[in-house]
């Protein structure tokens, strides 16, 4: 929900009645905000009942009743109003809660798409990552906002996960939604300040947990040189987000490219190095794809390759108990990443020279894959450990 958890208590101290109890709940049915502090962040057997039948009930007792009413927002359960008052009041007073609150919540999207729409750059952004470029209407719009449209671009992509508090595992989502907004606004406002960005560049919040950096060079021959200054700019935005302890994140940028029309598939490349580069690197927060360049490479593998090559040779490799015999894998992989040097391997893994001989040997004679010997055979070999590695 986008409101905190002060002005839902203040709306239910308006509305309170004698001695009512009153809940404002999430979706999940757990109270955000409620006339008992004791119950703050438990879960409403009523709630959560509202919230399945999806309207409007009361249970009655002999001097109370127990009301509920679902709450919703642009058409979907945002959350639930519960109160136990008298009969003849309680469904009056959830009513109104209820619609205050649907209220305040449309009052709070509106004021958001407001402040977003008098940034005209947020709209040139949407249309830049868009599937289909409208031209007609881009290039004029850009033209007012004094961008250039013949610039080279790529997309930085930073993926953002928001830490909830917990306290005896209860999850505490008191003006969570709030908090995240004002959070991610400050990143941004962090972000546009960075040193490496110009006013050709554009930051703009994608969805609710992804920012994106539009950020523009000059045309030139060399495109080594950008994909270099890419690496430095997402170096120091990360350092920038570091400073936040409220959320992890990862980032990555796409390719390069001339002009408009190749911003989309230069975001979503990115969003899939952050995809695999959590998955394999679940500890890094900055994804270079040189640095998972194997991962990257097996992630896209021809199911062909896949079902000839790899899967046959991990079948060769499985004990009868159903585990794979990862100490030949990891030794042969560090056998490959030493450039198949017997002495660097040893070295390197503390593992003694006749030790990685015999390993290599029953490697060989199980899957017929022989690195010392064949380039090939040792590809195959790192394809086939990070194979292992992704599909745990």
């Amino acid at each position: 929900m986008l409101l905190n958890s002060e002005f839902l208590e203040f709306l239910i101290l308006k509305h309170m009645v004698g001695n009512s109890v009153i809940h404002v709940t999430n979706e999940e049915g757990r109270i955000l905000a409620s006339t008992e502090s004791k119950r703050m962040g438990t879960k409403s057997s009523t709630a959560q009942y509202i919230i399945q039948v999806l309207r409007p009930a009361a249970i009655k007792s002999a001097e109370f009743v127990a009301y509920g009413t679902p709450i919703y927002f642009n058409k979907e359960l945002s959350g639930c109003v519960v109160i136990r008052g008298p009969a003849d009041s309680a469904p009056r007073q959830g009513e109104l809660i209820r619609v205050s609150i649907e209220s305040a919540l449309e009052y709070e999207y509106y004021m958001r798409n407001r402040e977003q729409n008098e940034d005209g750059t947020a709209s040139i952004a949407l249309m830049l990552l868009s599937d289909k470029i409208d031209a007609e209407r881009l290039v004029p719009l850009m033209n007012k906002h004094e961008l250039d449209n013949m610039l080279l671009r790529s997309v930085l992509c930073i993926s953002l996960k928001f830490h909830q508090t917990s306290y005896f595992n209860i999850n505490l989502n008191l003006g969570y939604q709030a908090g995240i907004e004002r959070i991610r606004a400050e990143a941004v406002k962090r972000i546009k300040a960075n040193r490496y960005l110009n006013s050709q560049d554009i930051v703009y919040v994608y969805d609710g947990n992804t920012i994106v950096i539009i950020k523009s060079f000059i045309p030139v021959s060399d495109y080594s040189r950008i994909y270099l200054s890419l690496d430095k700019i997402c170096q120091d935005v990360a350092r920038t987000l570091s400073e936040f302890s409220a959320f992890s994140f990862g980032i990555s940028y796409g390719n390069v490219s001339y002009g408009i029309n190749e911003l989309k598939k230069s975001l979503q490349e990115a969003m899939e190095i952050i995809s695999i580069g959590q998955r394999t690197q679940p500890k890094e927060q900055l994804f270079i794809l040189e640095h998972i360049l194997f991962d990257n490479i097996c992630h896209y593998l021809y199911p062909q390759i896949v079902n000839k090559l790899i899967e046959p040779a991990i079948s060769k490799l499985t004990k009868k108990d159903g585990s794979i015999q990862q100490d030949l894998i990891s030794c042969a992989e560090a056998f490959v990443d030493n450039c198949m040097s017997f002495s660097r391997t040893a070295q390197n893994t503390m593992l003694h020279r006749n030790t990685i001989n015999s390993r290599l040997a029953k490697l060989t004679s199980l899957t017929g894959l022989d690195p010392a010997h064949s380039f090939r055979d040792a590809f195959i070999i790192k394809m086939l450990a990070t194979y292992i590695r992704q599909n745990k």
